[in-house]
């Protein structure tokens, strides 16, 4: 998820509520503000969705940019993020408290996780959730949030119906043509243990144990697979100094890479490099700190594992309901990042908390239609099968009570948004499908 759970804490137990603010960067002239117009990039096809995962293409970091894997071709990311294996399932007598076992969100996230984890459909390497995504979405890119805590109990339990669940969904959508991103989540929905009472902010050798419990060589040796190190860090939780909108910047990002010292081999570096040694072809993937996860006065170690991309979560990207002001603060949190030469894309994006502050859609469509491929970033909405009653869900995509799954547009959800951000995602994607 994103700052997704500090919005919706007031439908997900035990969350918190904070209030996002705006975002974002840059050549087109606004105001006095230069952003980026021309150079529409396409994202590199992925050739028949009924190829089998090793038929399949991969991925790779070249000279700061996503690339097909033994080419020079750039790769952009399209799709979107799933919650549907974020819930523990097999262990969520176990894991999650009773309140939220018999909440209206955790029947909606099993019945997307039965959704996703559906079998094939016949004479067919993938089920209909995949096919619509390829078919209906022309997505070439999917990325599953997995529960760091349902790894970790079926570790100690010597169980291992979850990690195979998660296993057999990658699976599909690698024989549906996808590439797949794995997101470590610790958040609400996924029912992780606190750590000294509160949300685990910061990845630790929790986190070391649920990746090494999980990888196998179906994950290790295929390149279609990205493995993000963990979900939304936030040093301002884990180290308790500044503010989530105002880190305190000479800190944050040493203690981003290297930890506080609240817990033992803490922070996205030092737990990155344990990946790259037990998956040392795999692009990694790396969230950043502080107002949309991104890379604000980001300085690049020389000790960042190698082939390695960034991902940001632009919620907030909508400054003041100025386009200056919000092309402005792209440019600080992200845009600079990108054209100083890293491969950079959007792993979870939403219209719907801001789009009161965008009543036109002109900022939206700034940001969509000309920032983000003037910057080579990909774009991967949030969420494929969100709760239905968030915010987040934008596709019918599971089965409920009074519903059948058609894989459309939902429009309006019950955010009361009209969600013509997704519609504008649904337009980018078969315009760069076509191409």
């Amino acid at each position: 998820m994103c700052g997704l759970d500090r919005v919706l804490s007031k439908v997900q137990p035990g969350g918190e509520r904070h209030h996002l603010t705006s975002c974002p960067g840059g050549f087109l002239r606004l105001g006095g503000v230069l952003v980026m117009t021309m150079l529409i990039v396409v994202g590199v096809s992925l050739g028949s969705p009924s190829a089998n995962a090793q038929g399949s293409i991969g991925v790779t970091v070249k000279h700061g940019k996503l690339v097909v894997a033994g080419t020079h071709r750039q790769f952009i990311p399209r799709g979107f993020t799933s919650d549907g294996l974020t819930y523990p399932t097999p262990y969520a007598t176990a894991l999650c408290s009773l309140r939220f076992q018999r909440s209206v969100n955790a029947g909606y996230l099993k019945d997307a996780q039965r959704a996703l984890s559906s079998p094939p459909l016949p004479g067919l390497g993938y089920n209909a959730s995949f096919q619509a995504m390829v078919h209906q979405w022309h997505a070439n890119t999917v990325r599953l949030q997995i529960s760091q805590g349902g790894l970790q109990y079926g570790h100690a339990h010597g169980l291992s119906n979850y990690a195979d669940t998660i296993r057999s969904v990658v699976a599909q959508a690698r024989a549906a043509g996808l590439i797949v991103i794995i997101a470590m989540q610790t958040e609400a929905y996924s029912c992780t243990p606190y750590e000294h009472g509160q949300m685990q902010k910061l990845p630790d050798q929790r986190t070391e144990q649920a990746w090494s419990y999980l990888l196998d060589s179906s994950i290790t040796h295929d390149r279609g697979v990205i493995l993000e190190v963990f979900n939304e860090p936030d040093t301002s939780k884990a180290c308790h100094l500044g503010t989530f909108m105002h880190p305190h910047w000479k800190k944050a990002w040493p203690d981003w890479a290297e930890g506080c010292g609240t817990e033992p081999r803490q922070g996205m570096l030092v737990v990155g490099q344990y990946l790259r040694r037990i998956a040392p072809d795999n692009v990694l993937l790396f969230d950043g700190e502080g107002p949309d996860f991104a890379f604000t006065r980001f300085r690049m170690s020389g000790r960042m594992p190698k082939n390695s991309a960034f991902t940001f979560h632009p919620y907030g990207y909508i400054v003041r309901g100025s386009k200056r002001d919000s092309v402005r603060a792209w440019n600080k949190r992200f845009g600079r990042f990108a054209r100083e030469g890293h491969a950079v894309f959007v792993t979870e994006w939403n219209e719907a908390f801001l789009c009161p502050h965008d009543p036109n859609q002109s900022i939206t469509r700034l940001f969509i239609r000309n920032y983000l491929p003037a910057h080579s970033m990909g774009v991967l909405g949030y969420g494929w099968d969100a709760p239905a009653e968030a915010k987040g869900y934008l596709v019918n995509s599971y089965s409920y009570p009074g519903n059948k799954a058609n894989y459309q547009l939902v429009d309006p959800n019950q955010s009361g948004c009209d969600h013509d951000g997704g519609r504008i995602l649904e337009q980018e994607f078969r315009a760069e499908a076509a191409q």
